[in-house]
């Protein structure tokens, strides 16, 4: 009788090179995926290249000197004509290390596709699961699968995550390796593949699923989890999850207290990703998991995942963390939108050290182009209640928007400057599929010369993160009649106007909670985990895991 069924799993997350603290915290969607094969009587390990011991292997120690003397030429103490020349040398030697940076890596994601062929043999694995990541993430892991369909064809091969989320039917296109492709929630369906995932004629009954047949890519319904406390526990314990024994990951987990998102951010995927219809945790499940973290493995410290968390969410679980007496740390993130019903003050009391707003710009006029749903002064009130209630508070900035000139740009550092955040994140406007951006162009001054050229051209898009985003690969669109690389520069350009004005960049919450657990400041820590991840000092990098895991 031919076997249907699939035992023993493999959840692969190889995401590239880590350039930044949050890139060595715990996944928690293959968390979430192995408890869920767990309770279906699955076996499952998760193989997380997140760590410390993978950024050691990919750093090149012959390039660390030269990233040292580069970083130091980049960032001079006070701009001069030869500081500027030193930069420019310094970007010169900069392209150098990217080439020799990608030769490397290639060596190495080789040596590591042949470790999981082992693996997966020694193991009797039936069944591999990757999460892909853009860049290098999802190249990384298609070398993997490709090595893996050669040595061991009887083992199936399937890939979700980001890329998918985004991409669907480009994925098992190009990378025909992969068997099948999940989109939107996982659980469900990956515990449907355990039960049918070897006999494809089956697979047009499952949900969220992406797969060729024959020469045709077909999809799937979409199906989302009704319940989110009826999924089992996420499994983060070291015999399921292995990278998270010792120092290896920043030990702050990511809890699912919520899916949904209830806005319609023209920019934005998390609506079309996980649905429209907001769907939350209760307050005791939410407690339980606390609970279980803090048993195993002894995590006290973690943030919110959901994008629109509702604030009456929030303040229940505030008052019940504080009734019960737990001591916890956390972050979320949070809207402007109702943030009337926020008790900012009970948050702070209960353990929770910073809130995510997004912001995204400070004229009106953007806003609404943007369907944000919000209003400046909205934004200007929620910030400052928030900080004066003793929270870290991060605001999300994308400049320039569509219909973003010299004007709305004003707005924003005015409203900035009358009601600053304790830091931003700033990033260049990005037309990502299945977004209104994307699927409506012509509303929003946005031209694509070849639509389906440009969806092809992100899903293989990499940034040279050695570089500055201006010298990163252009893309074909344009935004109020600039080019890509155009409207990058323009993005830079915003970030020196902020920095003249005192507020710091590339903090996100999760950073301010690393940075509060080594009793250091936000900005000299970022500056700290920015030299050494960039400059490939693992010890340094080491070192600082080492020091935020003492605390959490």
């Amino acid at each position: 009788m031919a076997r249907h069924s699939l035992d023993r799993w493999l959840l692969v997350n190889y995401a590239g090179y880590p350039y930044a603290p949050n890139s060595l915290m715990p996944d928690n969607g293959l968390a979430n995926l192995a408890g869920a094969l767990l309770a279906d009587g699955r076996e499952v390990e998760i193989l997380d290249y997140g760590t410390v011991d993978i950024l050691r292997r990919l750093a090149d120690p012959a390039l660390h000197p030269r990233l040292v003397a580069a970083w130091r030429r980049l960032r001079p103490p006070q701009p001069s004509l030869w500081a500027r020349v030193q930069q420019g040398a310094a970007l010169l030697a900069l392209r150098r290390c990217e080439s020799q940076r990608t030769r490397w890596q290639a060596r190495v994601v080789a040596e590591i596709a042949g470790e999981v062929v082992e693996r997966v043999r020694a193991r009797g694995i039936q069944a591999v699961g990757f999460k892909l990541w853009n860049g290098d993430g999802i190249e990384g892991s298609a070398t993997i699968a490709d090595a893996l369909r050669r040595a061991c064809p009887g083992v199936r091969l399937f890939a979700g995550g980001p890329q998918v989320d985004m991409f669907a039917d480009l994925v098992p296109e190009v990378y025909p390796a992969f068997d099948a492709c999940v989109y939107g929630d996982g659980e469900e369906t990956i515990v449907a593949l355990a039960a049918e995932g070897d006999h494809p004629a089956a697979w047009a009954a499952l949900p969220n699923l992406v797969y060729r047949d024959g020469g045709a890519v077909r999809t799937t319904p979409a199906c989302h989890v009704a319940d989110l406390n009826s999924l089992p526990m996420p499994a983060y314990a070291p015999d399921i999850y292995p990278a998270m024994r010792g120092s290896n990951k920043i030990k702050i987990i990511v809890v699912d207290e919520s899916r949904g998102c209830r806005n319609q951010c023209a920019f934005c995927i998390h609506p079309v990703k996980s649905d429209r219809h907001l769907r939350v945790k209760s307050v005791p499940r939410l407690l339980a998991e606390l609970d279980l973290f803090g048993r195993d493995p002894g995590v006290h410290t973690f943030r919110f995942a959901g994008s629109c968390t509702p604030y009456a969410l929030l303040n229940d679980f505030a008052a019940a963390v504080l009734q019960s007496g737990r001591r916890v740390a956390y972050a979320s993130f949070a809207h402007v939108r109702d943030s009337a019903e926020a008790d900012f003050a009970r948050l702070q009391r209960s353990g929770c050290e910073a809130l995510f707003f997004g912001i995204e710009s400070g004229s009106q006029r953007v806003l609404d182009r943007m369907r944000k749903g919000t209003t400046v002064a909205g934004i200007a009130d929620t910030l400052q209640r928030a900080r004066a209630a003793g929270l870290f508070t991060v605001g999300s900035l994308i400049v320039p928007a569509p219909g973003d000139d010299a004007a709305s740009q004003a707005e924003t550092l005015a409203l900035l400057a009358a009601a600053p955040p304790d830091a931003l994140t700033l990033q260049a406007p990005i037309v990502t599929p299945r977004t209104d951006w994307y699927e409506h162009p012509e509303r929003y001054g946005i031209h694509f010369p070849d639509r389906e050229a440009y969806r092809r051209q992100g899903l293989l898009w990499k940034a040279k993160l050695l570089l500055p985003p201006t010298l990163w690969a252009d893309v074909a669109v344009h935004i109020d009649g600039r080019s890509n690389r155009e409207i990058r520069r323009a993005t830079q350009a915003f970030s020196r106007r902020l920095a003249a004005l005192g507020l710091p960049t590339g903090i996100s919450d999760d950073l301010c909670l690393m940075s509060r657990r080594t009793g250091q400041d936000p900005v000299a820590f970022r500056d700290e985990a920015i030299q050494a991840f960039f400059t490939g000092d693992a010890d340094g990098v080491a070192a600082l895991v080492e020091r935020v895991n003492a605390a959490v």
